[in-house]
């Protein structure tokens, strides 16, 4: 055994032992974690083991090696309400924004011989991230019952643009090295590449016109931007596609499958399947020609997953119905999911998927703006924190969408641009997956999304110069459950 973690709080067992696991996995060591009463019971342990305690005060193991963390009062008494949420401004380590700390008799890290203490409780300050803890506790909503980013403490704290829980996750890996310099860590991705990209495609709309002449846009274009020619442009465009002159602007998929088979790429396209909202029931999958469309996309290799309707986040029955409709569809039904419109509900809405039995979910990005809404940049199961308990499903953060960086945050195509970059080099430097959402809508050159196509282009020419793995969701959390990050998996009690 390389690493032995120890906690005194048995209290709240479930959600430090979940924290210590989700930051160990991350490394190719052996590992335990368990509580202090049960390193007791058991007596001998491999004294070339690297101990890592956690506790209000010091604990003595009398290890050769040990790292203590000292825990802030984060799993106590207020466990769960509001006053547990983390004192502001936040205080720094080295630019690094430390949302819990404990109280040693030092600053934040004190070397000895054989001993490592700090005051930075990665531990409460990576769960409180992962586990959406701010967004149970706060009744805070936006008008379509999200949880909003200007909420959060990582947009009021300035860390939204950063994997903050990897972060912590790369602090303790040097704590690791000063007192264990013979472990090793191995590329967390095949074929020794730098990190992983998630290309994904939410399929709202499968046409923007249809036989119903848009008279209410082209007034609207011409009202708003007193441009007349706009308005005759869309009559055009409209004319033609009725005319089967040209395709709708909305029938994207055949650009989007030839421009990532040029680069080798796959990516994972989520349909629709219901749904009673103004915003749901834009496309029918008993229609032919979306059956078809979802064999064309399978059989370039990429995943065809749901996009779950409007009213799902909450409703378990609505997520069992759509998702046994495109069952009945797909010829891969292993597949995941992305909530319609970003809606979300922690814990409830990760309860639903997972009693629906989708294996993973990536919804996670704030709606009113990109960034790690988790602060964590892996694949990792969430921890229910009502139902104190680790979920089966995965979670693969989202960090970009063209939807946001276009619409709350305003952003011009070339800003967008370097804002996404910015984002993929974080998500990099921790060997962590960057997860895109581009609709089959926002390649629509005219309008809104003039100059937005060739964000994409440009995005996709940068990333086939990374050293990147870039496939589908479904294959990402393939290759997290199968691949060297949970060989060396350790136990609990």
């Amino acid at each position: 055994m390389d690493i032995i973690c120890v906690y005194g709080n048995d209290d709240l067992s479930a959600p430090i032992q979940y924290t210590f696991e989700l930051l160990l996995s991350a490394f190719d060591v052996r590992y335990r974690v368990m509580p202090l009463r049960q390193l007791t019971q058991e007596g001998d342990h491999p004294r070339q083991a690297l101990f890592i305690s956690y506790g209000r005060a010091f604990l003595d193991l009398g290890a050769e090696k040990q790292i203590h963390i000292y825990a802030s009062g984060f799993f106590g008494e207020n466990y769960l309400k509001p006053e547990a949420l983390p004192q502001r401004p936040l205080k720094r380590y080295d630019g690094l924004p430390v949302i819990y700390y404990g109280h040693g008799s030092y600053d934040w890290i004190r070397y000895s011989t054989g001993l490592i203490e700090t005051n930075i409780d990665i531990i409460a300050s990576s769960f409180f991230m992962v586990s959406r803890y701010e967004e149970a506790v706060l009744d805070v909503k936006d008008e379509h019952e999200r949880f909003p980013a200007s909420a959060s403490l990582a947009l009021q704290e300035g860390f939204l643009d950063r994997p903050i829980v990897n972060e912590y996750i790369e602090l303790l890996w040097e704590w690791i090295r000063a007192l264990r310099p013979d472990l090793k860590r191995r590329p967390l991705w095949p074929q020794d590449k730098d990190f992983a990209v998630c290309l994904t495609h939410d399929v709202d709309s499968l046409r923007k016109y249809s036989v119903v002449p848009p008279i209410r846009a082209m007034g609207g274009a011409v009202l708003r931007q007193r441009d007349p020619r706009m308005g005759l442009a869309m009559a055009a465009d409209y004319l033609g596609t009725l005319l089967r002159l040209k395709k709708d602007p909305f029938d994207t998929f055949d650009y989007i499958l030839d421009l990532e088979h040029r680069y080798a790429f796959k990516s994972s396209f989520y349909f629709m399947a219901g749904g009673d909202s103004e915003f749901d029931k834009r496309y029918s999958l008993t229609d032919r020609s979306v059956v078809k469309l979802i064999r064309k996309i399978e059989d370039k290799g990429c995943e065809v997953g749901l996009h779950p309707s409007y009213n799902s986040y909450n409703n378990l029955d609505y997520m069992v119905l759509e998702k046994a409709r495109l069952d009945r569809v797909v010829g891969n039904s292993n597949y995941g999911c992305r909530q319609h419109y970003l809606r979300w509900k922690t814990p409830d809405t990760w309860r639903i998927q997972e009693s629906t039995g989708l294996p993973y979910d990536t919804s996670l990005s704030f709606a009113d703006h990109v960034g790690f809404r988790c602060g964590f940049c892996l694949p990792a199961r969430p921890f229910d924190i009502v139902g104190d308990r680790e979920l089966n499903i995965w979670e693969l953060p989202l960090v970009v969408h063209e939807s946001g960086m276009a619409g709350y945050q305003n952003l011009r195509p070339g800003e967008a641009y370097q804002e996404a970059l910015g984002l993929i080099e974080a998500a990099k430097q921790c060997q962590g997956v960057f997860v895109l959402i581009w609709h089959n809508s926002s390649f629509d050159t005219s309008g809104r999304w003039a100059g937005w196509k060739e964000v994409y282009e440009r995005l996709m020419r940068y990333i086939g110069e990374q050293n990147a793995w870039v496939t589908s969701g479904r294959e990402v959390i393939q290759w997290w459950e199968q691949g060297p990050p949970l060989i060396a998996r350790g136990t609990g009690p």
